[in-house]
């Protein structure tokens, strides 16, 4: 009896244990470092410009690649890059969106909120900005939860190139959809 009475007490508490928002039990669905003090890069446009948006509609068991190409600031600023789905990523169909920021550095991904049962892939290159006051060592690419905490995801490389005014990220790995930037 005691046994019995044992082995439920401690099943009941493994189950509010796996059930806390603390719990380690399950990992977490991105592979995400802790939380730093980071601000997103400003774009510092010279003239209104309109968001640049591309969407597409994928289909989850086939996967896709979404194209992102546009101009700012009267051609002063382009990006080229691309958001890779592989096949399998989600089940369905879906239609994607990728929005850069008119301020930031920043990219809104869409629908959000939206997981994936494989990362995506998020290359992507900003020219013509100016960064002359940017330390090409402290900057990051990640994730900008709604409440502004940063916190910075996998990604294969970020590199910075000061005199060209150029940013980019090859290969940032993500496991949902929501808002990503560049931060210093």
């Amino acid at each position: 009896m005691k046994r019995i009475v044992l082995t439920s007490f401690l099943a009941v508490g493994l189950f509010f244990a796996g059930c806390s928002d603390q719990s380690s039990l399950v990992g977490p669905s991105q592979n995400i470092s802790q939380q730093i003090n980071k601000t997103p890069i400003d774009l510092n446009l010279g003239t209104l410009s309109k968001q640049i948006t591309v969407s597409k509609n994928i289909d989850g068991s086939v996967g896709g690649t979404i194209e992102i190409e546009g101009n700012l600031d009267g051609g002063n600023i382009s990006l080229h890059g691309n958001l890779n789905i592989p096949e399998g990523a989600f089940v369905g169909m879906m239609d994607i969106s990728v929005t850069l920021d008119d301020h930031t550095a920043s990219f809104d991904f869409g629908p959000s909120p939206v997981s994936f049962n494989k990362a995506l892939s998020f290359t992507m290159t900003i020219s013509g900005l100016d960064l002359t006051t940017i330390n090409p060592e402290d900057v990051v690419f990640g994730y900008t939860a709604p409440n502004g905490t940063f916190s910075q995801i996998s990604y294969d490389g970020v590199n910075i190139d000061n005199n060209s005014g150029t940013l980019s990220v090859t290969n940032a790995h993500l496991m949902h959809f929501s808002r990503y930037n560049w931060a210093k």
